[in-house]
């Protein structure tokens, strides 16, 4: 019977070619975007899963309940970690991860990999295998480096790597440690990455710094001993804090700060590993943040949906047209449940057919859609035996909720109704309509999603920083020890070109260039009854020069002056809102001491407010600094921008020259700023290629059901061609009924629209006012995309012979 059932179904198929492909092509386009965005968010749920201690690891963070907002952030002092290790009661384990620079070498080879300072505490936290070496304790002492198989490979080949001596730069400066252990490489689903580990007392301003709670620049992650919750772990954390007082109430309420419901104006809180990958405030690395991927689920879902729409719609109107063929089969024996079975089978041969299709179309497109949206996608994830069975029951129920009701509808004939010809399709079916009205809600949603993320994005990306960013070209130095004298070099080397105008270094970069980084530096200290806050880029000569920044009061910082660059005192230039802080008129001039074992400060300058970070954050008080001989990681350079790609050239053959083995591309600046954004470039091409499928599905569906009706309303048609109807009458009269399907939709959609898109936009502290303009120019866009489908049809249908639609009558 079974059998019987598959073959009479591909039969049918093979006879109604053009329904069965209209049904094939539109599920299998809708299975491979659910694959791929199943893939996606499959990726992304995954990050942090192989940790077997991820239910104890948390990570550190510190907030200030201001009235405004929340304000948080991870870094973390020298002194913090130990401090909760042996003052948190339930605390087993803590270890730092902070950026210890980049560089190893061996016997006069080097490689440029970027290294991590640790505890020994690390190892046994989190689950990353020793391959060989020490696995109790790689790094027991300060006199070890553990490395990963990649860098193993790189810089030893075939000989074994452990026990050797290397030098591994810290902070610029070399040290010689030996290799203890050799780790595999991190999973690319890992919220921290590696490459070289080495202790954290290693770092060149630790001796300084060690026991100074004010200088925050790492973060730290905690293990829970067994049985100890997070919530105990908060609690001995608030103790620190208020033991420490690394939290100045007195000075936060009289900065409007507001108190928790512990009475706290500010604490320390754990944020579970779990959670790290999906924080895009606190995280590590490329975060993504949950409401992204439940978007990307609901896309998936609506494409799926509005190709069984589709599937439902065709069946429907094609079931009345296979109702002399269900007559004689319920007249030969045929009961309600073979019907039923007979045509859901042909549903579901044609689901099976359409996810074979769209697997193997996945393979194909799987490589172009990592690169164009920066995805590590795998087809590994569809193998994986809970995955299969998800699949096979979608497929099942797909199959069901699309043929389902057709086979349903047409078991319940009566044989008498069907053999009297009294059986046709209702012009006004609500069914038909109400899955009609829905694909287009569901496709002009993601239309006009496109036009505003898309909007966002622009608005983000073309934001002032407060300088000039596109003719500036940003070199990333291999050996930022070395910046002040390869500037030197470089101006040598540009001087006489007339396509140079200044250049200058920086601590950090502009955006995210070709090291695919960007670093920060905070500093807190009191001054009088204030607290004050503020990033710190340390700079060269001839900095606000190069940005195209001028003073709004004092100076820049010049080679005439040698106090600029003297050890016993810190030259700054400070933005306005670093000098807000400090509530006083004329800030030029201003000498003080942000930590009594330092140099004092002396503020020469004042700068209007600049951002060295992504205008998705609230902009930062920012201090400038200048020290002599100070290690520098970028070279910035200021060029005229008539021929930008010959600038480019230049400048780079100039650097190539004086650092030969730097591997990093220059980039300018405008390339760097975009990279903040690609996350809201990748939602907004993800949305704009999802409106795509869903009006191309629709209009595919509508094509098709248009087909079936003016198939069914032909000889309406010849009756009013005879009677002196124009061809525009007809084509006017056939189209106004889905027409007002369209329209109708589009009137749904335009508030539900507007409501989540200002959620969604809720987000940015920058963000882009949703234009009236939008809506309309979306709706217009909708409604001809369903006129030249439905126009295709009807003017068809209204040109035909009235004599070979009547002449059976």
């Amino acid at each position: 019977m079974i059998r019987n059932y598959f073959l009479t179904a591909w039969r049918n198929l093979r006879k109604n070619r053009l329904n069965a492909s209209v049904n094939i092509l539109g599920l299998t386009v809708a299975f491979v975007c659910c694959i791929l965005l199943f893939l996606t968010v499959y990726r992304e749920l995954s990050f942090d899963d192989f940790q077997e201690n991820k239910d104890g690891l948390y990570k550190v963070y510190g907030v200030s309940y201001k009235a405004a907002g929340d304000e948080k952030g991870t870094d973390m002092s020298f002194p913090m970690g130990p401090a909760i290790k042996a003052e948190v009661q339930g605390v087993a384990k803590v270890s730092s991860v902070m950026d210890g620079g980049a560089g190893i070498r061996y016997r006069g080879k080097e490689i440029d990999r970027t290294i991590s300072l640790v505890d020994n505490d690390f190892f046994s936290m989190f689950s990353f295998p020793v391959l060989m070496g020490d696995k109790a304790g790689p790094l027991s002492d300060l006199g070890k480096v553990v490395i990963n198989e990649t860098v193993a490979k790189a810089l030893f080949g075939d000989e074994f790597p452990v026990g050797r001596m290397v030098g591994v730069k810290v902070g610029g400066t070399w040290k010689e440690l030996m290799v203890s252990a050799v780790l595999a490489d991190a999973p690319d689903n890992s919220s921290i990455q590696y490459s070289i580990l080495a202790r954290i007392e290693l770092a060149g301003s630790y001796p300084e710094l060690k026991n100074v709670w004010e200088a925050s620049h790492h973060p730290i992650y905690v293990q829970a001993a067994p049985g100890a919750t997070g919530q105990q772990l908060e609690s001995g954390l608030r103790q620190l804090g208020k033991r420490h007082r690394l939290f100045n109430d007195e000075q936060l309420k009289s900065q409007g700060y507001r108190r928790d419901a512990n009475g706290d104006y500010g604490a320390y809180k754990l944020l579970p590993l779990s959670d790290v990958h999906f924080d895009v405030e606190l995280g590590t690395g490329n975060t993504i943040s949950k409401p992204y991927l439940y978007i990307l689920i609901v896309i998936a879902i609506a494409v799926v949906a509005i190709a069984c729409f589709n599937f439902i719609n065709l069946n429907v109107a094609r079931a009345f047209t296979r109702a002399r063929e269900v007559g004689v089969r319920k007249t030969i024996g045929a009961g309600k449940r073979h019907i039923f079975f007979q045509l859901w089978t042909e549903s579901l041969l044609l689901c099976v057919i359409a996810i074979a299709a769209a697997v193997m179309l996945t393979v194909v497109v799987l490589d172009p859609f990592n690169s164009l949206f920066t995805e590590r996608l795998s087809l590994k994830a569809l193998l994986q035996p809970s995955v299969v069975v998800v699949t096979v029951a979608g497929v099942l129920l797909v199959s069901l909720m699309a043929g389902g009701y057709p086979a349903w509808l047409v078991a319940r004939f009566q044989v008498v109704e069907i053999l009297k010809g009294r059986v046709a399709i209702n012009r006004q079916s609500w069914l038909r309509n109400g899955l009609i009205i829905f694909q287009f809600v569901m496709a002009s949603l993601l239309i006009v999603g496109t036009m505003v993320i898309y909007s966002q994005f622009e608005h983000m990306r073309k934001a002032s920083l407060g300088f000039e960013q596109e003719s500036i070209i940003s070199i990333p130095v291999r050996r930022p020890e070395n910046t002040v004298r390869l500037l030197g070099e470089m101006r040598a080397r540009l001087r006489a070109q007339p396509q140079v105008i200044s250049m200058t270094g920086s601590s950090v970069n502009v955006g995210i260039g070709q090291d695919n980084s960007q670093s920060e530096h905070t500093l807190g200290f009191d001054w009088r009854d204030k607290q004050i806050g503020t990033d710190i880029v340390t700079v060269d000569y001839d900095f606000l020069k190069t940005m195209g920044v001028r003073p709004v009061a004092g100076r820049d910082f010049n080679r005439e002056y040698p106090s600029d660059t003297s050890a016993s005192q810190n030259t700054v230039v400070v933005t306005e809102s670093m000098a807000r802080q400090f509530g006083i008129k004329d800030i030029v001039g201003l000498s003080f001491y942000s930590d009594s074992a330092k140099p004092k400060w002396n503020i020469v300058g004042v700068i209007p407010d600049i951002r060295f970070y992504s205008v998705r954050e609230k902009p930062e008080p920012l201090t400038l600094q200048i020290r002599k001989g100070q290690a520098l990681n970028y070279i910035l350079v200021k060029v005229r921008t008539d021929n930008p790609l010959k600038a480019m050239e230049l400048v780079s053959s100039a650097y190539k020259a004086v650092e030969p083995d730097n591997g990093m591309r220059p980039t300018y600046l405008t390339e760097n700023t975009r990279r903040w954004y690609d996350r809201e470039q990748r939602l907004s091409s993800i949305f704009g290629s999802a409106a795509f499928i869903a009006i191309l599905l629709s209009c595919l569906g509508l094509f098709a059901i248009v087909s079936l009706v003016m198939e069914q309303r032909r000889k309406e048609i010849g009756v009013r061609k005879v009677l002196g109807a124009t061809v525009g009458q007809i084509t006017g009269l056939l189209s106004a009924d889905f027409l007002r399907l369209v329209v109708l939709a589009f009137v749904l959609v335009a508030p539900l629209a507007w409501f989540l898109l200002n959620k969604w936009l809720d987000n940015f502290s920058y963000r882009v006012p949703i234009g009236w303009w939008i809506f309309p120019l979306a709706g217009v866009a909708t409604l001809l995309i369903a006129l030249v489908t439905i126009s295709v049809q009807t003017i068809g249908a209204a040109l035909a012979n009235p004599v070979k639609s009547l002449r059976t009558e």
